[in-house]
């Protein structure tokens, strides 16, 4: 019976042991994404068309690759783009523009609210609503397509109000 009481305690004593030892390794953390916040961001954009553009905002998360932006503008030679946010790929030069898009060039001014963006191509695209005015003229519709140079804006299902 002695027998017995001792076996038990040495087997609790041994589990006891056991369950400190296996506490003692602590959880190992996944790694986490780099993330880098700036403010006040100036980004240079080179084309395969020779396009050039500096990309500005007020503020920018930057993860990997890729730069997120808030307040953003991006100006080239004949073109100004402004959004409230939007991400660019810093290697391909793609990404998107959101929230009250508005391109501005010496043609009239185009306007949207979400653009996708192909930099290196000088192009930009998107299936929303689009207006754009040249003054005169105004022009909506659904399904847009912008190239940068030459500047030449393409506009699906377009309804055209002479003024």
């Amino acid at each position: 019976m002695t027998k017995i009481i001792l076996v038990s305690l040495l087997l609790i004593f041994m589990a006891y042991l056991g369950n400190r030892w296996i506490n003692s390794y602590g959880v190992i953390p996944k790694p986490t994404k780099e993330v880098s916040l700036l403010e006040g961001v100036e980004v240079r954009v080179f084309g395969g068309k020779g396009e050039k553009w500096r990309v500005y905002g007020s503020r920018a998360r930057l993860e990997d690759n890729k730069i997120f932006m808030e307040d953003i503008l991006l100006q080239s030679e004949e073109t100004t783009l402004t959004a409230k946010s939007g991400s660019v790929d810093m290697d391909t030069g793609e990404g998107y523009l959101e929230k009250n898009v508005v391109l501005r060039t010496k043609e009239g001014v185009f306007k949207t609210d979400r653009a996708e963006l192909r930099l290196k191509e000088g192009l930009a695209y998107g299936d929303g609503k689009a207006v754009f005015e040249d003054g005169h003229n105004v022009v909506e519709g659904v399904g847009w397509r912008v190239e940068f140079k030459p500047t030449k804006v393409i506009i699906n299902q377009a309804k055209v109000k002479l003024q």
